[in-house]
């Protein structure tokens, strides 16, 4: 077992490196052969953490390697570093960044070295890889200290070469959504990699995290890590076990004594007390060096077998759910930066209340997760909007100035429209926007809003008048989402036989209408960012419209109008087909306009990743004909050519 580990924070002052430090001590004191490399290159220091200790220092750094590197000379890597006698059976080995020799020297380096430069003719790429693969051989554990932040050097430590990723944070909104946005385009990145790379496997940790005095505050924050960060843990924790157990036993605390100097707690406090810092980076250790695969240890074995026990009961219970039309008597619907607002105020509020007006307790669809303008909506969403009874949507300052917003309330729009009935239930949360409504579409300008805007997250908390009329408010919303409710009951059936007829016939004057109005942006607004952003959204409405895979496509093909064949691509790109990938790759290129077949080079990418494992033959050869068509033309649209790319990089995956 060998794995190259990268911690990483979005925001300084977490300290990641003091926990690199702490943690390769103890996998050292584990007889764990251990490399810690300092990629912080503009604010290295990490020996400082080694102080106490004998260190050999006597050779040149990572910085030194790079420039190697660049002057394409085969350097051993071995010659750059530093050994570190821990009285351990082995030292650990420290790839320093090269600063020590001659700070004024490295600086001057350092400003001057160019990342573009490096990976030019894929130079730099083929050493790091290189590199990778030595210390693979050499070490049980590489821990790599990465660069704060996004930039050049923190994408090769976080995308190329690890393993496992350690994103730390703090207990505060731009650290978490900051890793959990990095994390997500981290994931997405290595899929787009020239060489193959097993799936990253990513530890969240919490730092500075303060339980002694505001004691229910922590447990409210490792609720929402726990919530926001859920997608990192479905690669190796057990679905029986929930995640915030393993952050609570993981949750660096804030100790004011390590804030001064670099100490090592492992060494200076030990690692058995519970609530020290050293027991805390012990227990990483572990969960590291078991590469996460004897969770049932480290969690307790009498937790984790009634935990599976109750899981494996509660799932034919969820079974049978879900074979019932409808699992969620609510859909919430909401910008992301009023998360915390939905789930701790309007959640609880709205789930009492519609418990004494149905009489049974209400499911409630929350979704944290949010998807790419090169996707299609999510399964997972699309399904739950079907199988939601009504829908709560909330609208903020911002409006309607989200992608992910107007595909949902597309969808829901379109329920409506087959159910014939009304099941959406508009909220306002404005702070400043007193005209928030007036910028809506017709369709929701004409419904009756309830105005939450008076009832802002902390005043509410602080105020019991506050929380007093927020919950008449919320009873008000409770008893007109109940009325709908047990209406759809009594006319369960009807409704339903209607819902079935009008599912199979395809809402074509709507499409056709939608079809126009790209045509009539195209002319009347010019060329910019909010054109295409426009543009972008006719798009998400077109397939959030769309039900038939088929339909009428082989017409649109065939329409002179760039908004109907516009229309042909959403459809392809909603529903990918094989017999139709020639006629993309033709209308890639400059035969359309770019934002037709850039569209239409999305189309082959979802193509690519939806057939790739049966037909890659085929879509290479089809792949290959679209690049040939943009190579007629003297405009050669760079998004296209990188779609392209990466769909040719999805079959080389395969």
């Amino acid at each position: 077992m060998s794995s190259i580990v990268t911690f990483y924070s979005y925001k300084g002052g977490v300290g990641r490196s003091m926990a690199l430090a702490n943690i390769a001590f103890e996998l050292s004191k584990r007889k764990f052969k251990v490399l810690v490399v300092d990629w912080d290159l503009e604010a290295p220091g990490i020996e400082r953490y080694f102080s106490s200790f004998k260190i050999e220092n006597s050779s040149e750094g990572l910085l030194q390697l790079l420039l190697a590197f660049n002057d394409d000379s085969k350097p051993n890597y071995q010659d750059y570093l530093w050994k570190i006698d821990t009285l351990n059976e082995n030292p650990i080995s420290l790839l320093h960044s090269g600063r020590d020799k001659d700070p004024a020297k490295y600086s001057s380096l350092l400003q001057a070295f160019d990342w573009s430069d490096f990976f030019s003719d894929k130079k730099g790429g083929y050493h790091l890889e290189c590199l990778r693969t030595a210390w693979h051989k050499d070490f049980d554990f590489v821990l790599i200290d990465s660069r704060t932040g996004l930039s050049d050097s923190s994408g090769i430590c976080t995308i190329m070469m690890p393993d496992i990723l350690v994103p730390m944070f703090t207990a505060n909104y731009q650290s978490l959504f900051g890793v959990r946005d990095t994390v997500k385009y981290i994931q997405a990145a290595r899929q787009k990699l020239e060489v193959d790379r097993m799936a990253l496997t990513v530890l969240p940790i919490p730092s500075r995290f303060g339980t002694r005095v505001e004691f229910k505050e922590s447990i409210e924050w490792l609720e929402r890590i726990a919530d926001i960060l859920k997608d990192c843990y479905s690669d190796w924790l057990p679905k029986w076990i929930e995640p915030k157990y393993i952050l609570e036993q993981i949750k660096i605390p804030q100790i004011d004594y390590f804030s001064f100097g670099e100490k090592l707690a492992v060494v200076e406090q030990g690692t058995n007390d519970p609530e020290g810092m050293g027991f805390i980076f012990s227990k990483i250790a572990t969960l590291l060096s078991t590469d996460f695969s004897d969770i049932e240890n480290f969690v307790g074995s009498d937790y984790y077998q009634t935990k599976k026990k109750d899981f494996e009961a509660s799932n034919l219970t969820n079974k049978k759910q879900t074979e019932t039309e409808y699992l969620y008597d609510v859909y919430l619907s909401y910008p992301r930066e009023v998360y915390q607002w939905v789930k701790e105020l309007l959640i609880p509020a709205l789930t009492e209340y519609l418990n004494d007006e149905l009489g049974y307790n209400p499911q409630l669809y929350f979704d944290i997760s949010e998807f790419n303008l090169n996707e299609s909506i999510s399964m997972s969403i699309e399904t739950a909007i079907q199988k939601s009874k009504t829908y709560v949507f909330v609208v903020t300052d911002s409006g309607l100035d989200s992608t992910f917003l107007n595909i949902e309330l597309s969808s829901i729009l379109k329920t409506e429209k087959i159910t014939e009935s009304n099941l959406l239930f508009p909220i306002t949360y404005s702070h400043t926007n007193s005209q928030i409504l007036e910028s809506l579409p017709l369709s929701l300008q004409s419904r009756q809003f309830i105005d939450f805007s008076n009832f802002k997250y902390e005043d509410t908390v602080r105020s019991t008048k506050l929380r007093s009329q927020f919950g008449q408010q919320v009873e008000k919303l409770a008893v007109s989402i109940a009325k709908t409710i047990n209406q759809k009951k009594t006319n369960k059936k009807v409704k339903s036989e209607r819902k079935k007829k009008s599912a199979s016939n395809e809402n074509m004057e709507e499409l056709l209408q939608l079809a126009k109005e790209y045509e009539e942006i195209r002319k009347k607004l010019p060329s910019s960012d909010n054109r295409t952003r426009v543009m972008e959204n006719i798009v998400s409405k077109m397939k959030a419209a769309m039900d038939e895979p088929i339909g009428e496509l082989p017409k649109l093909m065939k329409s002179k109008s760039a908004g109907e064949r516009l229309l042909a691509i959403a459809k392809l790109q909603k529903f990918p087909n094989l017999e139709y990938l020639n006629w993309l790759a033709e209308h890639v290129g400059d035969s359309e306009k770019p934002f037709v077949g850039y569209h239409a080079s999305v189309a082959l990418y979802i193509a690519s990743r939806a057939f790739g494992n049966d037909n890659k033959k085929q879509l290479e050869k089809v792949l290959k004909d679209a690049q040939n068509n943009i190579d007629k033309y003297e405009f050669k649209d760079p998004n296209q050519i990188e779609n392209l790319k990466s769909a040719l990089n999805e079959l080389s995956i395969k």
